[in-house]
């Protein structure tokens, strides 16, 4: 069995079930899925984790009961304690926008494992909070989880911001659905669907307005409640996996040493080697396989010099980057880069 199972935050569910009303309990068969009943359990606890399976089977069973096959897409409510989780907790504690969004880029993956979400900015201040783009989109189940997340981002925004924050713009990765002007009318901004990125969009100048005067004890009481969550999930699943995404992102130096890692984790050092080693790899082997897929990238897709893609991640020069690709891949990046431009020359006719 894989020891990593893909999971979604009992939070982002929860809603769905007072949207469908008290009435689909009770309409529910004694012969009905033991799954469905196993999650209906587990979600007591908004901070608990469901397998992403098993509540796609109730989300699924929910749209179909209700009729309405855009319940996921939901309008941002009031504050319901019932279904609030430590990560929304921290959230609307912050004393700005630029806070929150720095917690909710570090912490996302409390909400559904892969979610890593990047807060970006671009040159006309627009800020870009964007969610990772899957090829599956394009299945239901996907589209309803994505569009729960979402509701539920949109939801803590306008909590933490007051209902005059406006959104500018949602970019989903997914052709229309036939509820699309539900998106519009429920979210109350433009919509923009089969786009290459997804993306909920507002302006730059809702970041640092002074929002309220958290006592900073309640704030570093929440913090450290977040973290010890993150520090379980990150020994329970798939570490290494976590530590790519991370340096992919950005998030960490790929010079950065096993302590600094270990310390964005909150685990030490020592569990860091531990659960590495369990899994069968090191810190070295991730830092060497992000810097060959990161290479491979370039080399396919720029004119960089060898030289320049070396330094640029984090190697003394063009002979490093020579000696690991001979090592790894049995060809120099010169040959790499020539037979991804033959490929791309063939599948171009």
């Amino acid at each position: 069995m894989n020891m990593e199972q893909s999971y979604v935050s009992a939070a982002l569910v929860r809603p769905l079930l007072e949207a469908a009303g008290p009435t689909f309990f009770d309409q529910l068969p004694t012969d009905d899925s033991g799954a469905v009943q196993r999650v209906l359990k587990q979600l007591r606890d908004p901070d608990s984790r469901i397998n992403a399976e098993e509540a796609d089977e109730l989300i699924s069973m929910l749209v179909r009961r209700s009729g309405n096959e855009a319940l996921c897409v939901q309008a941002p409510h009031k504050f319901n304690v019932h279904s609030s989780c430590q990560l929304q907790h921290l959230f609307l504690c912050c004393n700005t926008l630029r806070e929150a969004l720095y917690y909710l880029e570090k912490f996302s993956t409390l909400l559904s494992d892969g979610l890593e979400v990047q807060v970006t900015r671009t040159r006309d201040n627009t800020i870009k909070v964007k969610l990772p783009v899957e090829e599956n989109f394009i299945l239901s189940t996907r589209r309803h989880r994505t569009e729960i997340i979402i509701s539920t981002l949109l939801n803590w925004l306008r909590q933490l911001c007051g209902p005059d924050m406006q959104i500018s713009a949602i970019t989903l990765p997914f052709p229309a659905t036939q509820y699309a002007a539900y998106y519009q009318q429920q979210w109350r901004s433009d919509i923009e669907f089969n786009a290459p990125e997804c993306t909920i969009q507002f302006h730059s100048k809702w970041l640092d307005e002074g929002l309220h005067n958290t006592n900073p004890h309640i704030l570093n009481m929440m913090k450290r409640e977040v973290e010890e969550q993150y520090r379980k999930l990150a020994r329970s699943g798939s570490l290494s996996e976590r530590i790519r995404k991370a340096f992919l992102q950005t998030k960490i130096r790929l010079n950065a040493n096993q302590q600094e890692v270990a310390d964005y984790f909150h685990i030490s050092a020592r569990t860091l080697n531990r659960h590495l080693h369990r899994e069968g790899t090191s810190l070295k082997q991730i830092v060497t396989n992000v810097r060959l897929e990161t290479a491979r990238n370039m080399l396919a897709n720029s004119d960089d010099s060898i030289e320049q893609i070396a330094l640029s991640i984090g190697l003394s020069g063009r002979r490093t980057l020579d000696r690991i690709f001979i090592k790894e891949m049995n060809m120099s990046p010169a040959q790499y880069r020539l037979s991804q431009r033959q490929e791309t020359l063939v599948a171009n006719g």
